[in-house]
């Protein structure tokens, strides 16, 4: 367990440290063991060299700056250690395939090569299907709020549980679910503008004059998966890292371009309404998200069990 927790924090560490100079010297003396004992660690319980994950989160956090800024391709390739323009796009198109050129211009974004930071994620599956969703009209409150290109959608607790306090004090009431939308409005520089919409169905039967923002989405494709109940205890960028580093990777599916992920909360049937405004998770039973897609007929997954 104490090896378990050096390593933990040493991830950590490096992902604070990606721009910095990482030698195994630099990593060691922070840990406390010798570099091959570190390294023997390291190996056993993530499954890669020290050296190999430094490199591919490096790559990886490049990646991410290639689409959504317009930085020089040497600017990143020095940013993140590299000596030269031209080592940085040979490692970059081994890993993912092709030049850092094309990958920035390619349409959609897919996770293909991607590695995001080691979490504690093993030991769960997830059972994910290919849906189409005819038609869904819901409404409820916009919200906004600026971030860092780079980690824009890790660092989001405390917004959330605001956000939906502020939607469960205009709206308490028995629900049967509820939805967030979120989505990228625009990137500028290094600072992105995101949108995250509190929703509930748009029905005929319940008028609110608190929520303005309407939302439909009509004949789209989207990748489900139910997060088990024993996940939620973990954190949400802990799920998010995992989701699009691990499934979209394995099912190597592309995600749509402009369209927003969809949570989906679902309540237990009966239930304090009280509770909503100030502690709304204990009450729900099972939260289903979903990623927009872009996947031809041909595709032939249509469900699968995911095993992490």
């Amino acid at each position: 367990m104490f090896s378990e927790n050096v390593i933990t924090d040493i991830i950590y560490w490096i992902e604070e440290n990606l721009e910095k100079d990482l030698k195994l010297e630099n990593v060691s003396q922070k840990s406390g063991y010798s570099k091959w004992h570190l390294q023997r660690m390291f190996k056993e319980q993530t499954g890669l060299t020290l050296a190999s994950y430094i490199r591919a989160r490096r790559l990886s956090c490049a990646a991410v700056e290639l689409r959504l800024q317009r930085t020089p391709l040497l600017d990143i390739a020095l940013k993140y250690r590299f000596d030269s323009q031209q080592t940085f796009s040979r490692a970059f198109k081994k890993l993912f395939n092709m030049t850092p050129y094309n990958y920035r211009r390619k349409e959609n974004w897919q996770a293909h090569g991607f590695t995001l930071p080691l979490r504690k994620f093993s030991g769960f599956n997830l059972d994910i299907e290919i849906v189409t969703i005819d038609s869904l009209s819901l409404t409820g409150i916009d919200h906004t709020y600026k971030a860092n290109a780079i980690d824009w959608n890790f660092s989001t607790e405390k917004s959330r549980e605001e956000y939906w306090k502020v939607f469960f004090q205009n709206a308490l009431y028995k629900h049967d679910r509820v939805y967030a939308l979120h989505n990228i409005l625009s990137k500028k520089n290094n600072e992105l503008t995101i949108k995250y919409a509190t929703m509930m169905e748009d029905k005929p039967e319940i008028y609110n004059t608190q929520f303005l923002h309407k939302a439909h989405i009509e004949n789209a494709k989207y990748l489900k998966f139910t997060i088990p109940e024993k996940l939620l205890t973990l954190e949400y960028k802990d799920i998010i890292y995992n989701i699009y580093g691990i499934l979209l990777k394995k099912l190597n599916i592309p995600r749509k371009k402009g369209s927003p992920d969809i949570e989906e909360y679902i309540f237990k049937e009966e239930y304090p309404v009280s509770s909503l405004a100030y502690k709304p998770i204990p009450l729900v039973k099972d939260v289903n998200y979903y990623i927009p897609i872009e996947i031809d007929n041909n595709n032939k997954v249509t469900s699968k069990t995911i095993y992490f």
